[in-house]
Formats: C-alpha cells, structure tokens, sequence
C-alpha cells in the first residue's frame, strides 16, 4: 500500500488515462447505439456504459457490478433472452485492465493474493487430472473451462478486496441482487403472474409441492427453485449487519428491503433444503451474535405474523422432511421426489465405492446415472439425473483426493474470514469484523442448504470463496493504515511536548 500523497500525486498521472478510455466507451457505445433495435438491449447498453465509467471514476463502482451481475446472472439472463453476447467476459477482462493499470502507472499493487490463487489452483489441478481418466472426457473438459472462468472471477475479487470499503462495496453488491431478485421474485408469486417472467429475471414453473398437489414455485435467474433458494439465504445475515451498522437511514431502508425480500423468496420457493438453511443461518445470528432478548422476541412475533400469510401447503411440503429421517417409517416409494433423492444418494455413493481415491471424472455423475440406478430399481426414471448434493456429487466424481482438496478451499475461507474478523476487532472496527462473521454465517446457510442440491451453478460458490479469501488481507491492510495513523499521532504528539519543553526552558 503507498502513502496517501504518493497515491494522489501517481493519480494525476493516471487521469488523462481514465480519460481517454471514457471517451472511447461512450463513442463505441454511440456507434453500437444506431445498430440496435431491440429496446431492452438498448438499456442493457446503456447501463453498461455508465457502468464502465464509474468503474474507471472509482474502481469499488467495478467491484459492485462484478459481484451483482454474478451473483444475480445477468449476464446469463441478456445472453438468453435478449441474444446479446456475454456482458461478463469482456467486463472482468475490462477490470483486469484496470487493475493493472492502476499497478503500474498509481502504484496501487494489490496484496497477498497469491495464497488464495494457489488454494484456488490446486482445487482447479484435481478438476484437470480428470480429463485423463474420465469416461466422458468432453464433459470433463467442458467442466474444466466453467471452472476457469470461476476462478477467474474468485481471484479478480481477491486483487480488488484490498481495504475496509472494498470489503463493505462487495457485500452491497449481495444486497442490489437480494432487492432486485427478491422483490421481483415476492411480486410475482403474491400476484399469481406467473406467466411473465419479468425480463427474464423471474422464472417460475408449475410443479410437485406433496404427493397429489401442485403449485407454483419460483426459481428467479437459476431455472430451479432450490438453487434460488440457497444463493438468497446467503444474503439474509449480510443484509442484517447493514441494517446495523449503516449510517444513512436511506441505506438502512435499502438493507432492510434486502433482508425482507430475501427471507420471503426463501420461503415461496417451497425448498425444503433451503428452509432448513434458513433455520441454520437464524439460529447462527442468535447463537453467535446474542442479540437482547427483546429483539429475538420482536423478530419471533414477526414471523409468527407471518404464518397466516403462508399457503397451506408449505407447510405439507415442510412435514415431508421429517421422512427422510432414518426410523421414519416412510416408505420412499410412496413420495416422488423422496424416492428420486434417495436413488440419487445411492447411486453417488457407489460410483466413490467403485472409484474411490480419483473418482469417476469430473462433470461425469449425469452420464454415469442411468447405469447405475437401473441397477439400483429404486428410481423408474429413464433420463440422467444430478447428485442432488454437492458433497455426494464431489466424492463421486472426484474421490478423496478431491474431497480432501474441496475441503483444504473452505478450510482456507473460513480461516480467512475468521482471521479477517480477529484483525477488524483488534483494530476497533466492529462493524467489518461483524460483516466478516456475517459473510461466514452467510456461507454456512449456502453449505448447509448444498447437502440437498448439486453444484449446477458453481460461479456463486465461486464467488463466495473468492471474497471469503480476500477477507484477511483486506482486514491487514487496515491494521497496515490503522498503525501507520497511531505512530504518526504518536510522532506529533512527540514532538508539540518537546517543543513545549523547550519553550519552557528558554
């Protein structure tokens, strides 16, 4: 990190660089504005520009939409049902740039962040040793180019987290997906329209809640309401510390609004998987956090208000999980999609016994299904199916020795995050040190609700891992500046009693 007036002056330099990359921006998006016709493109093109420009004003604006636009799909979203091209690649290739102009010509080097590319690294060598054994190598390798591009996203978070407000820019980027998601995702299941599919940011599909009904379940941008489930129990404790700690009341209300609409997606996708992650996370912020008895009795009356409001049949559907418990007495057979999990469970577990140490070849768990479920007899679905757990899913395609590495990366995150939280206390800053341990409860809600499903959308696992790893150095860096502001205040007090002192000699 440079000194403050080395950094301003470098600045100057840096200026007319910022500059001439704006004016290209606008004239190229000037250029591709007379080509488009398509009016939500359009928009798409013009929030990219001004995007682009408060990325190159202030670098912490890139970040933000980094963190958005992955973790809410985006991209994803204007590439299917606007035909655009990827918003994504050329955005972290644009912020690459910048970040390595800001190295070289401002001198702001980003810090300590070769640790977390090398644990990131040695997960990504096991991914690439499968392309040598796995029965279906295209797919393995098609998995192997998903993860590079993860890790580049993971280790692009790691340059940029470097300080207190970059860490605090990331977690709103949580929030902007929570309110955007989540109210959208609220709206359409409180008013039953759920044949628009608002621009493509609110999927909703008609489907099994218990056996002999149906209804509708929400699924946001992820196409499966339990993958949208997992990624918005995550944002609930991260949206809850800025309620806290915020100072503006304009940001307080915007938190607020995040937690709010986060909770109540949770609830109307009818994940089982998800309410238990939700539980999980609620019981960590009492546990962990030991809020005053009064506002764990104000927040038990809000969701006893809540209940009344609730459709029936979520609460059938949230029965259903006391039969996968062992000594239930259900007969699997009876419940659809008990009766898939439990095939899906088994099979996994016997591809690990039959390839225990390498597994069976990464992306490789859907290919192999059919052949083993048939002979299973429990699953009468012909088409391949999913793990429906991302740690079944891990063992069987990449054994042990992938178990171990996957485990080695969230081993290091946590000791990130639980690290960067020790340094933020020691230093008095309260507030980072509580959003260090929200980002951690937050990634135990994402962990515990992955006992039920796959890794089909690995970028926001990714994502989490990425911030989670930049969490320490981004606390040293403020204990780095925190001890630099003691030493000079000591100095200067220093110096005005010896000139006092010499005052009084003369």
């Amino acid at each position: 990190m440079q000194p403050s007036g080395q950094s301003r002056s470098s600045f100057n330099w840096l200026s007319p660089v910022f500059g001439v990359i704006a004016i290209a921006i606008g004239i190229g998006g000037a250029i591709l504005a007379t080509r488009i016709h398509d009016a939500g493109l359009y928009v798409l093109m013009l929030i990219g520009i001004v995007v682009l420009v408060a990325a190159v004003w202030k670098i912490n604006w890139g970040l933000f939409t980094l963190v958005a636009m992955t973790y809410a799909r985006i991209s994803d979203v204007a590439v299917h049902y606007y035909g655009a091209p990827s918003i994504a690649q050329p955005f972290i290739a644009f912020l690459t740039v910048l970040i390595f102009l800001r190295w070289v010509l401002n001198g702001e080097r980003p810090q300590n962040w070769l640790p977390g590319l090398a644990t990131i690294a040695a997960y990504g060598l096991v991914i690439f040793l499968s392309l040598f054994y796995a029965g279906d190598p295209t797919r393995a390798q098609e998995g192997l180019t998903t993860f590079l591009k993860d890790a580049i996203i993971a280790v692009i978070l790691l340059l940029l987290i470097q300080s207190r407000e970059s860490y605090r820019t990331a977690a709103w980027g949580f929030l902007f997906s929570g309110i955007l998601l989540g109210t959208i995702g609220v709206i359409q299941y409180l008013t039953s329209s759920f044949n628009n599919d608002y621009w493509g940011l609110a999927e909703s599909q008609l489907m099994n809640i218990v056996s002999g009904t149906e209804g509708y379940r929400i699924m946001g941008t992820f196409g499966d309401p339990n993958f949208f489930a997992q990624v918005m129990v995550v944002i609930v404790p991260i949206a809850l510390n800025r309620v806290l700690y915020e100072k503006k009341p304009a940001l307080k209300l915007l938190a607020g609004w995040a937690l709010a609409a986060s909770f109540l997606t949770v609830v109307f996708t009818f994940s089982r998987g998800g309410f238990l992650a939700l539980c999980g996370v609620l019981a960590l912020i009492v546990i962990v956090r030991k809020p005053p008895l009064v506002a764990v009795l104000c927040g038990l009356l809000i969701l006893l208000m809540l209940v009344p409001f609730l459709p029936a049949t979520y609460f059938e559907r949230i029965q259903t999980i006391l039969e996968y418990l062992p000594f239930s007495g259900a007969d699997v057979r009876g419940e659809v999609s008990l009766r898939g999990r439990m095939s899906e469970y088994a099979v996994g577990i016997q591809m690990f016994l039959d390839k225990p140490i390498l597994g069976i070849g990464y992306e490789n768990y859907a290919a192999n299904y059919l052949k083993y479920s048939m002979r299973l007899g429990l699953d009468p679905r012909r088409t391949e199916r999913s793990a429906h757990s991302l740690y079944i899913e891990v063992l069987a395609e990449q054994g042990i020795m992938g178990l171990l590495m996957f485990a080695f990366v969230l081993y290091s995150t946590f000791r990130s995050l639980i690290n960067g939280k020790k340094i933020f206390r020691k230093i008095s800053q309260d507030e980072y040190a509580d959003l260090a341990l929200a980002f951690q409860i937050g990634f135990m809600g994402y962990l515990a609700a992955a006992l039920f499903i796959h890794g089909a959308y690995p970028r926001n696992l990714w994502l989490l891992i990425g911030i989670g790893l930049a969490t320490q150095q981004a606390a040293r860096n403020e204990e780095i500046l925190f001890t630099r502001q003691l030493l000079q205040q000591r100095l200067k007090i220093s110096r005005r009693a010896s000139m006092e002192s010499k005052g009084k000699n003369i």
